[in-house]
């Protein structure tokens, strides 16, 4: 066997004048999903093998060069264990060897850094000081307590990456913001979350842009010393023949192999001493770059933009089918209102989707719910129905006031015909009381009581994965393999049966990781070894988030932490800033990558709705979920318009996937759940909605006919307590995108950096702007958005 390993440091060369042959067997299920970036603690790591490899039994021999990093494969070949040394490389990597062919994975070490937090009591004494946060999950017990040092302070030192993190003390049992901490954001449950900022040396971190391209190379600029060049096409680290370094420039030949794929990806990562850079992600279309928007199809992930439809709460396409319960201890909030499949089709049928500029509808579960209701709330009296679909009693039908399995599938047929995905809502973490699994088989559910005689019921994170939602939701033993495989199986038929194009997955931390092998396996296996698009909803750390997220797994989740930041602040609520919103975005890019899946939700079908905050009638920090029951929550400030649409920019431009919560392209209202589940609009919008909804279908066609919001390489260029700009840039095509969160008009001067130079602007909404060569000024009203795409491409 040929283990030769090329190291990329590069020496000066020139680009070759034929396009290079890597001269391995190219076409394998392996060399079909993209390895996933892994991120690797000092100590030892568990690798599993088949996230990587779709049969670990065949890898001969797994290496890498570093003296620091040392690769051990466990006797199964399921798994092996990486032990990186303290010292290791920014940036290894490592070759996994099945019968002479090398497939890579790219791993970088953490960049954790010790913090020292203190809390100061003013003069109080507690028993016990905790933290809880997104730095263990909102579990206090998994970290030591703050001790009171001699200057009269409570102190803890943790392992942290840079970032911002939400957190809450827990004083002798009271868990609330800190007090000493004036930085914090409203948590919508009637209290707030600290913030809690820690600084790295990302400001010296190398970093690589899109340049320019031919017919068989590209090239990329740098910044900041690099010292190792690693570039990958598909699974493949690139020999050193295809790769040159001249003058702070990266010369990239691209493989003749590729000529043979309608899709593949160049990717690159380079580091120094200090740190690894961002990625570039660079599509090739038979071997050639992918420049033109007409050539991105529905398959490519990156380029959805995708619309939650709330089924019961859309649109009613057909009366016959509708059932509510009509029952006295059931409030009309929380009864069916005769949303159905009829209505979604009705939508995609007459264009709404198409004019919005949505080309993937995520619709909410479907399967059948029980006729009666079940839970209560007692400051309204008031039991629930199933409206929303999250309590199956069965695994293969769909609940008959939504429609038929026959209705579904034509949906699905003809939402492919407009060039439009279908994600389904998927539940595997529980089913209902009523469901046969249950009856049949109570000892498929995990225990409803603690050993301790208490109720395991909402215990999110200390019984994350055992926890029922409710007495009446039975949480399945995904530990149990015969339940794994149940359930996973369930999955595929709804898949194959329906032909959808993928999944959004509930309650993801709450489930195990063997389940979501299992499924993701199962798709690979069925689908040619290519995986389909799955998306998670998790809330925690960027550390649990991302632990669902390799090529054996999730693609991504919703990224709640930048949405909450995000919401309060252009919202205008909370005191928080763009500044910090810009802290968690960069956060999110070095976790999840510069060209990560993860879904930028504009809202949530568990949140208040932007709408509320924004104008006011929802009060920052109150109980937001009592607010919506007892009192009606309108708009009487309508600039609460001009702030969502800035968040939808927002979420459009930055790196991921743009999520539109049914009604926020018209500026629905509502407190939380109930309330931020009102029925949708299309008839009888007044101009305020009407605006709004064109604004977004602008943002949205713009986003698909610019590759640069899809590929490009993020550039922060300017970022104030109220206003931000920054570049996203493919190659030469380049937008600026400005925002204006402040109620008083502004004229934001920036000096382009090289990287944008020489290029000419237009004006996607209308606003002022002057450049004057690398000196640009923008004219913009309170609260707008301007976006100037470059002329030359």
């Amino acid at each position: 066997m040929n283990k030769k390993v090329y190291i990329l440091v590069l020496t000066i060369s020139t680009l070759f004048a034929c396009q290079p042959k890597l001269d391995y067997p190219t076409d394998g299920d392996n060399n079909k999903n993209l390895n996933t970036l892994m991120t690797l603690n000092v100590g030892e790591n568990t690798i599993f093998l088949q996230d990587f490899v779709l049969n670990p039994t065949e890898i001969d021999s797994i290496t890498s060069l570093s003296e620091k990093l040392l690769c051990r494969i466990d006797s199964s070949k399921m798994t092996a264990t990486f032990t990186v040394s303290k010292d290791m490389e920014p940036f290894v990597n490592v070759k996994l060897w099945l019968k002479d062919v090398p497939y890579s994975l790219p791993c970088r070490k953490t960049d954790k850094v010790e913090t020292n937090f203190t809390f100061d009591p003013q003069g109080k004494i507690y028993t016990k000081v905790q933290i809880a946060g997104q730095m263990n999950d909102w579990t206090a017990s998994r970290m030591p307590d703050l001790k009171l040092n001699e200057k009269g302070l409570y102190e803890l030192t943790m392992q942290l990456s840079p970032g911002t993190y939400l957190y809450q003390l827990v004083l002798d049992g009271d868990q609330n913001a800190d007090p000493a901490n004036p930085n914090k954001v409203d948590n919508g449950y009637g209290k707030f979350n600290s913030l809690l900022q820690i600084r790295g040396n990302g400001d010296k971190y190398p970093g690589i842009y899109t340049s320019k391209f031919g017919q068989t190379s590209l090239v990329l600029s740098t910044k900041n010393e690099v010292k190792n060049i690693y570039v990958y096409w598909q699974n493949f680290l690139l020999p050193e023949k295809f790769v040159s370094y001249v003058n702070g420039n990266i010369k990239i030949s691209i493989p003749e192999e590729a000529t043979k794929f309608d899709r593949s990806f160049i990717r690159v990562w380079v580091s120094n001493d200090i740190g690894v850079s961002n990625d570039v992600l660079i599509p090739l279309k038979n071997g050639k770059v992918l420049s033109k928007a007409e050539d991105i199809t529905r398959d490519d992930k990156q380029a959805q933009i995708m619309y939650f439809a709330l089924v019961d709460r859309f649109c009613d396409g057909d009366s016959t089918n509708n059932h509510p319960l009509n029952l006295l201890d059931v409030n009309k909030k929380v009864d069916f209102w005769g949303g159905d499949l009829a209505g979604i089709k009705k939508q995609i049928d007459n264009g709404y989707f198409s004019y919005l500029g949505v080309n993937t509808l995520w619709i909410s579960p479907l399967n059948q719910n029980p006729l009666g209701p079940y839970g209560y709330y007692a400051p309204k009296k008031t039991k629930f129905s199933g409206y929303h679909g999250y309590w199956p009693i069965s695994s293969s039908k769909v609940d008959f006031r939504f429609g038929t399995n026959a209705e579904f599938k034509n949906l699905v047929a003809d939402a492919h015909e407009k060039n439009m995905n279908v994600l389904l809502d998927y539940v595997a973490h529980h089913v209902h009381i009523e469901h046969p699994f249950y009856k049949q088989h109570p000892e498929w559910a995990t225990p409803l009581y603690l050993p301790d005689g208490t109720l395991n019921t909402e215990k999110w994170d200390e019984y994350r994965l055992t926890t029922w939602f409710d007495t009446f939701m039975p949480t399945l033993d995904l530990s149990n393999q015969t339940v794994v495989d149940m359930m996973t199986d369930s999955a595929m038929f709804w898949l194959n049966e329906f032909k959808l194009d993928g999944f959004r997955h509930d309650a993801t931390k709450h489930i195990t990781e063997k389940f979501w092998r299992e499924l993701t396996l199962k798709i690979k296996e069925d689908n040619n070894g290519k995986n389909l698009f799955q998306i998670g909803e998790t809330y925690g750390s960027p550390n649990l988030i991302s632990s669902y997220l390799t090529t054996g797994m999730l693609d991504g989740q919703f990224d709640f932490n930048v949405y909450d930041v995000a919401n309060t602040t252009f919202a205008g609520v909370g005191g928080s800033n763009l500044q910090q919103v810009q802290s968690i975005l960069n956060s999110s890019l070095y976790t999840y990558g510069s060209h990560n899946l993860m879904g930028n939700i504009s809202g949530n079908h568990d949140k208040p709705r932007f709408m509320a905050l924004a104008s006011g009638d929802l009060k920052f920090g109150e109980d937001s979920k009592a607010a919506g029951w007892s009192r009606e929550i309108g708009i009487t400030d309508s600039t609460a318009y001009d702030k969502l649409f800035l968040m939808q920019a927002f979420n459009m431009t930055i790196p991921g996937i743009p999520v539109i919560f049914y009604g926020d392209e018209i500026g629905l209202t509502g407190a939380n759940d109930p309330d931020c589940r009102r029925m949708m609009k299309f008839d009888k919008l007044n101009n305020r909605e009407i605006m709004l909804r064109e604004k977004v279908a602008t943002l949205a066609h713009l986003r698909s006919a610019q590759p640069e919001f899809i590929y490009g390489d993020f550039i922060n260029l300017s970022t104030t307590k109220d206003s931000w700009v920054f570049a996203r840039k493919y190659f030469e095509k380049a937008a600026i995108v400005f925002l204006n969160n402040s109620a008083q008009s502004k004229i934001i001067e920036i000096d382009l950096p090289k990287e944008l130079e020489t290029k000419e602007f237009k004006s996607t909404f209308n606003h002022t702007f002057v450049l004057d060569k690398n000196n640009l000024k923008v004219e913009l009203p309170s609260y707008s958005v301007e976006i100037l795409i470059s002329l030359k491409s």
